[in-house]
């Protein structure tokens, strides 16, 4: 499913056709961008949180003196 869409089209106009598909073309180039960008997001964020688990494992496997 998109997450962007385009209002539909009110009437044949001969110069609209190429401008819709140049749009259409611009809106999927964006939503791979962004695509792109909330995958780079989430994988920083979980090699935050497996750096954090990682350390409160070894915290708590310390022998006790």
């Amino acid at each position: 499913m998109k997450d962007f869409t385009l209002p539909a089209q009110t009437g044949p106009v001969e110069g609209l056709r190429a401008e819709r598909s140049l749009v259409a073309h611009r809106l999927g180039e964006l939503e791979r961008r962004v695509g792109r960008l909330e995958a780079f997001v989430l994988g920083v964020l979980c090699a935050i949180a497996l750096s954090v688990l990682g350390g409160l494992v070894a915290l708590l496997n310390l022998p006790r003196p």
